[in-house]
């Protein structure tokens, strides 16, 4: 009922724009004035990143206003208008484009490389799809070079660990253990583990404690709707001398992309939802054989990365990163106001 209802505002522009108002007057001042509060709390104090914070959208399109993207890619282009486009929030695979995409009015589509450019205008022949590149790359660093070194020098080494994490109303349990013995199997040259947790993943006590048993350090990018969550996000990473995950996600690209090098230890996974309903309208967004590409796509990327190497990135590597992340096609200023305007 509730994408029913959206779903029959945001095909109108007038509808669109009325919905856009009404949360931006209701929750806009007090949504930025606790993301610029939470900007200098520390990583470390992920319950307080991760508490819940109100949509009060700084874009029309709903998803522009997740993970701060939107915002740090205007900021960089110093673009002041809406982008009038809808944003993709991270990577998606087997052609599958998700229904949102295709009721906006919305005429762009804005994506990272041309693979997925091909699959979203085969899938949705009316739209245009914009290709910009990693999303990191138009996000700051929340922390100047001198405070970046201090902090640097105090965690030392550093093996930055992305456990597979949660969706709202949905989780993906795996065996824990067997992912902390391969942690602490390939810790021995670091000085430092920090766990990068999503927000919902970092409010889960018993799996923060298991972690922390391990004396493993909890961090987390924030909340979705935290307009510094990228930036955080890229603090983060840029800590890291390497990155290991359990499971294919956009992050992959971002450590790559910002050279540090990346291990997908394989896991089976179980995906559980809040409810029969829930987990029929996720696998719903798949049609035809996307399901079977989206898996050979992950697959893929999880053979690319499955061999553990702390030192370099491969040229496999760079191209499975460069064919979902499309490097090449990150914009300038210049290029992305010609786009989108001013």
């Amino acid at each position: 009922m509730k994408d029913i209802l959206k779903r029959s505002f945001i095909q109108f522009p007038l509808l669109a724009h009325l919905m856009f108002s009404f949360f931006k007057i209701k929750n806009g001042q007090k949504l930025t004035a606790e993301c610029e509060r939470r900007k200098n709390i520390s990583l470390f104090d992920y319950t307080a990143l991760s508490q819940p914070l109100p949509y009060g959208p700084e874009e029309l399109v709903i998803d522009n206003n997740l993970y701060g993207h939107a915002h740090y890619l205007k900021k960089f282009a110093g673009i002041k208008n809406d982008l009038n486009a809808y944003l993709e929030h991270g990577v998606f695979w087997g052609g599958m484009v998700h229904a949102d995409q295709k009721y906006w009015y919305t005429k762009r589509i804005i994506t990272f490389g041309d693979n997925r450019k091909k699959a979203i205008e085969k899938k949705l022949p009316a739209k245009e799809a914009v290709c910009v590149g990693p999303y990191i790359h138009y996000a700051d660093e929340l922390f100047n070079p001198e405070k970046m070194a201090l902090l640097k020098a105090k965690l030392g080494r550093v093996l930055l660990v992305f456990p597979s994490h949660s969706i709202v109303n949905q989780s993906r349990e795996f065996s824990l253990e067997d992912f902390i013995t391969e942690v602490n199997r390939i810790k021995v040259d670091f000085d430092t583990v920090l766990v990068s947790l999503y927000f919902l993943d970092a409010l889960k006590t018993d799996q923060v404690k298991r972690y922390e048993q391990e004396g493993f350090r909890i961090v987390t990018s924030g909340h979705r709707f935290d307009r510094h969550f990228i930036a955080r996000h890229r603090t983060i990473i840029s800590l890291a001398d390497m990155t290991v995950s359990n499971s294919v996600g956009t992050h992959i690209g971002y450590c790559v992309y910002l050279g540090k090098p990346h291990y997908i230890f394989k896991q089976e996974h179980r995906v559980v939802s809040t409810s029969d309903k829930e987990l029929q309208r996720h696998t719903s967004m798949y049609d035809g054989n996307e399901k079977q590409k989206a898996d050979a796509e992950m697959d893929e990327v999880v053979k690319a990365f499955a061999t553990y190497s702390p030192h370099e990135i491969s040229t496999k590597q760079k191209e499975v990163v460069e064919k979902y992340w499309g490097i090449s096609s990150l914009k300038s200023p210049k290029e992305l106001r010609s786009i989108f305007g001013s």
